[in-house]
């Protein structure tokens, strides 16, 4: 029997598991080649978070961080941690174990996108070696960012709450969801608002049902009244939404076909191009298609959306979007699979996206590679500086730290005074 054969005959929670703990493993092996035994750059900046615990101040936990989010979980993720550490500080230990989260959520979406639906060795092969490759550097090497992590699995387990729960009991989880998200990063929250937004007037237009028109008007409403709060409230990721109009239109332009071409997410415009043309030449319903799967149609919305929020007013997609594009990546490897194509535009489209996925992989592994060089000196350099500060009284400067450490001198003798290593 075919590998491709027997990935069909096995449930739904061994494919999960298989994908979960590949990508588990991989980044596992990843960060601990590659990530340094101390505070990573900006990781320094948090130590008051842990001088505050060993003093029983919590209220960090409810201020808007550093990231210019609440990053409620992140936090909670720091206490949790440094209680269970004995009150120590082992951000690379914690990095690793944290990994649990974006492994959950790429083997949801793989999950409920693919299972039952791989054709060749091929394609599977392709949505492996994507998926085990970390996109975002920033939030895979750097603890502080992981509200990133928090953010996608909120949104994708809201996907598959609409999808497979009814009545009281969808509506109950989904808002206990939203306020999840609303104390992890408050400005996509509005993203999420929009997309159920789009997705019910959608449905409206679909099946007529007045019902749908009335949760788009509710869910504007809401979402009216959010935004209202949180900017009278001051919350600052809420308030820098409003410098988009101040922004460059051809700069916005520029980025948001970037987003829709960008390699980390496997050309999304191309194949939702394709997807279009496709049933518009068959003269068949693209609506119908989505209507069948509800957690299909609110990820394509939610690649659509997020792409233009990551584009408009800004300057460049930073590395921290990434692991939303990869997200956004897994539609287009999906979109992909669904085409029905002659075999020589199917055998073009998968040279592309085996380019694509090739050109991330060592992208990956050229920065990986730089990481473990990096992560040696920067060990080194703060070897010295602390046992030379604990033995010899000597104290931590700019001038004997590694370059990606120079700024925090002051933070790291905080660290080492209240013995956090």
């Amino acid at each position: 029997m075919s590998i491709i054969k027997k990935l069909d005959k096995i449930s739904k929670l061994n494919f999960f598991l298989i994908f979960f703990i590949l990508i588990l493993l991989f980044r596992i092996i990843f960060l601990n080649y590659s990530l340094s035994d101390y505070p990573w750059y900006y990781e320094w900046q948090h130590v008051d978070y842990f001088i505050g615990l060993k003093q029983n101040d919590y209220s960090f936990l409810f201020s808007h961080a550093l990231r210019n989010q609440f990053q409620f979980f992140t936090k909670l993720s720091y206490v949790i941690f440094f209680y269970f550490s004995n009150f120590l500080w082992i951000p690379k230990i914690w990095t690793i174990i944290l990994q649990i989260v974006p492994s959950v959520t790429l083997s949801l979406v793989i999950t409920f996108l693919f299972h039952q639906k791989i054709k060749s060795m091929w394609f599977v092969t392709a949505l492996i070696i994507f998926s085990i490759i970390p996109s975002s550097l920033s939030n895979f090497y750097q603890f502080s960012e992981s509200h990133f992590y928090f953010q996608l699995l909120i949104i994708v387990t809201i996907f598959l709450i609409y999808e497979k729960f009814y009545g009281l009991k969808r509506f109950f989880l989904i808002v206990a969801l939203f306020i999840c998200s609303i104390f992890n990063m408050a400005a996509i929250t509005i993203i999420i608002f929009l997309i159920f937004v789009c997705f019910f007037i959608l449905k409206f237009c679909l099946n007529r049902k007045t019902k749908y028109l009335l949760y788009a008007i509710s869910s504007f409403i809401i979402l009216l009244i959010y935004y209202f709060i949180s900017y009278q409230l001051a919350v600052s990721s809420i308030i820098e939404t409003s410098s988009i109009s101040n922004s460059s239109v051809s700069r916005s332009l520029y980025l948001i076909f970037k987003g829709f071409f960008h390699q980390n997410n496997i050309f999304l415009g191309l194949f939702i191009s394709l997807t279009l043309l496709s049933f518009y030449l068959r003269k068949k319903n693209l609506f119908n298609f989505f209507e069948k799967n509800n957690f299909l149609f609110l990820m394509v919305l939610f690649s659509i959306l997020i792409i233009l929020s990551i584009s408009l007013g800004k300057v460049q997609i930073y590395d921290r979007y990434k692991d939303f594009l990869q997200i956004t990546g897994l539609v287009s490897l999906f979109l992909f699979n669904e085409l029905k194509l002659k075999k020589i535009f199917n055998y073009f489209l998968s040279t592309i996206v085996g380019i694509l996925i090739f050109y991330n992989t060592l992208f990956f592994f050229d920065k990986f590679n730089k990481m473990y060089v990096e992560r040696k000196i920067y060990d080194k350099s703060l070897d010295r500086a602390i046992s030379s500060y604990k033995e010899d009284k000597i104290l931590i400067t700019s001038e004997i730290l590694d370059s990606k450490a120079k700024r925090f001198s002051f933070s790291i003798m905080r660290a080492v005074d209240n013995e956090l290593f």
